[in-house]
C-alpha cells in the first residue's frame, strides 16, 4: 500500500476530514451540528420558540390574580437560571481545552441567550416591563439559589473549565430535567405557548448535558487522584446547595401550583404531570416527593456514569 493512503473498501464513504485540531467529535458537536438539530430542526416555523399553530394562552390567565402570580413566579426563575447560564457558559470558553469545545460553547451561549429572550418575551406579552421583570427576579430569587448561582460563576471567573463545566452542564442543567417535564405539562392547558418554549428549552439542555457528561468523562480518564478528590468535594458542596435550593423553591411554591391545579380541575385535573399520576390525584406532599427524588435519582446516575461519588 502506497504510503500516505489509506485502505478503503469498494463503496466506502471515506471520512470526513477534521477541521478543527484533535476534535474525533465534531460530526456531533459543534457549529454545523447545532445548525442542523436547532436552527434547521427544532426551531423552523417557531417564533420566540413557539410554532405558529399553537393555541394562544387561556383567559383564566388573565382573569385569575393566583394563576397569573404562579405564573410570573415561574418565568421569574426561568429568566434568574438563564441569565446565569449564558454568564457561566460565555465565561467557559475562554479556559476550554479544545477548539471543538469553544465551539460548542458558542452554541450553547446562544441557546442560553435564546432561552432568556423567549422567557423576558412571554412576559413582556402580560403586560411586564424589563423594569418590573427584574424585579420579580430578584424578588424570587431565594439566598440559596444566589449560592448556587455564585458558586457556578466562580468556577467560570477562576477558568477552572472542568469544575465549571459540572457546576452548569452536569449540576444545574441536569437538575432540570424533572423540573422541565413538570413545567411543560403542568402548562399546557393554561398557556400552550409556553410549555413550546420550554420543550425547547429541554431540548438544548438535554444536548448540554450530554456534551457536559462527555467532556468530563475524558478529562476524568486522565486525571489523578487528588484532581477528582476536589472535584468530589465541589460536587458535595453544590449536592448540599442543591437540596436547599429545592426546599426554599420548589417547596415553597408548589404549594400555590397546586391550588391553582384544584381550583380548575375540569381543565388540568387529568394532565399526567408525573408517569401514570394525574394531576387532580396528588396533593402538595405527593408532587414534592416526587420532584425531589426525580431530581436527586438524575443527579446520582449522572454522577455515577462519570466514576465520580
Amino acid at each position: 500500500m502506497d504510503e500516505g493512503k489509506s485502505e478503503t473498501h469498494p463503496g466506502a464513504r471515506p471520512p470526513a476530514p477534521l477541521y478543527l485540531a484533535n476534535t474525533p467529535a465534531q460530526e456531533r458537536w459543534g457549529i454545523q451540528s447545532w445548525l442542523e438539530r436547532t436552527a434547521w430542526q427544532a426551531l423552523e416555523g417557531t417564533s420566540f420558540g413557539v410554532p405558529a399553530d399553537v393555541a394562544p394562552p387561556n383567559a383564566v390567565l388573565h382573569e385569575d390574580p393566583l394563576l397569573r402570580k404562579v405564573y410570573l413566579i415561574d418565568v421569574a426563575l426561568f429568566i434568574g437560571a438563564e441569565k446565569t447560564s449564558y454568564l457561566a457558559t460565555s465565561a467557559m470558553m475562554r479556559s476550554a481545552p479544545d477548539e471543538l469545545t469553544q465551539m460548542q460553547l458558542g452554541t450553547q451561549v446562544l441557546d442560553e441567550c435564546r432561552h432568556y429572550e423567549v422567557f423576558c418575551k412571554r412576559v413582556a406579552d402580560l403586560g411586564v416591563t424589563p423594569e418590573k421583570r427584574s424585579a420579580l427576579v430578584a424578588q424570587y430569587t431565594t439566598p440559596a439559589l444566589r449560592r448556587f448561582y455564585d458558586l457556578i460563576l466562580e468556577q467560570a471567573d477562576r477558568n477552572d473549565f472542568y469544575a465549571a463545566s459540572i457546576a452548569q452542564n452536569l449540576i444545574m442543567e441536569g437538575m432540570a430535567y424533572p423540573i422541565y417535564r413538570y413545567e411543560i405539562r403542568y402548562w399546557s392547558r393554561f398557556d400552550p405557548g409556553l410549555s413550546q418554549i420550554i420543550r425547547g428549552a429541554f431540548a438544548d439542555e438535554s444536548s448540554h448535558v450530554r456534551f457536559g457528561e462527555v467532556a468530563n468523562e475524558i478529562n476524568l480518564q486522565r486525571v489523578g487522584v487528588e484532581e477528582r478528590n476536589r472535584l468530589n468535594k465541589l460536587l458535595g458542596d453544590f449536592h448540599l446547595l442543591m437540596t436547599d435550593v429545592f426546599e426554599e423553591v420548589i417547596g415553597r411554591y408548589v404549594g400555590l401550583y397546586q391550588e391553582c391545579a384544584n381550583q380548575y380541575k375540569a381543565l388540568v385535573g387529568d394532565i399526567e404531570i408525573f408517569p401514570g399520576r394525574a394531576l387532580g390525584t396528588l396533593t402538595e406532599e405527593d408532587q414534592i416527593r416526587t420532584l425531589k427524588a426525580e431530581i436527586q435519582q438524575g443527579h446520582h446516575s449522572r454522577i455515577q456514569r462519570l466514576g465520580l461519588s
